[in-house]
């Protein structure tokens, strides 16, 4: 179940950078942009609590779960680098600019996360604090 989760949210989060991803100069973001990359960083939050989950349930192994916070850190980076290089268009500025802080705030968490692996209160914390990340995008991509 956690693999065909974790299957799930890379294909939606390779299919919003492969959407954002533009020839090295600035990218417009559209609605459909904008709606795409919610949904990657929602998919990214959700599969950021199912890790969290998996981690405090002594299920995950040191190395994997260190393995794991790494590509969480790199997918996330990517996807705000993406969506921090465009320009949203007026109607989308709002949910864009939203996804965006909601993305620093998710690498933030998601770089710390790294660190602690082996300190559960602290994963109870972040998982917390990603679960208010996610509600925020929710209601980001709810204004589009």
């Amino acid at each position: 179940m956690w693999h065909r989760r974790k299957a799930l949210a890379v294909l939606v989060s390779s299919g919003a950078v492969a959407t954002l991803t533009g020839c090295g100069k600035s990218k417009t973001i559209s609605r459909d942009d904008a709606r795409s990359e919610i949904r990657s960083a929602l998919a990214f939050a959700a599969e950021s609590q199912m890790f969290i989950d998996y981690i405090r349930s002594g299920h995950a192994t040191r190395q994997y779960a260190a393995g794991q916070a790494a590509y969480l850190e790199n997918a996330v980076s990517r996807s705000l680098k993406e969506i921090g290089e465009g320009t949203p268009e007026p109607d989308v500025e709002k949910a864009a600019g939203e996804c965006r802080t909601l993305l620093e705030r998710l690498a933030e968490e998601v770089r710390a996360m790294g660190g602690s692996i082996d300190n559960d209160a602290a994963l109870a914390a972040a998982r917390g604090r990603i679960s208010i990340i996610h509600k925020g995008l929710k209601d980001a991509q709810a204004e589009l």
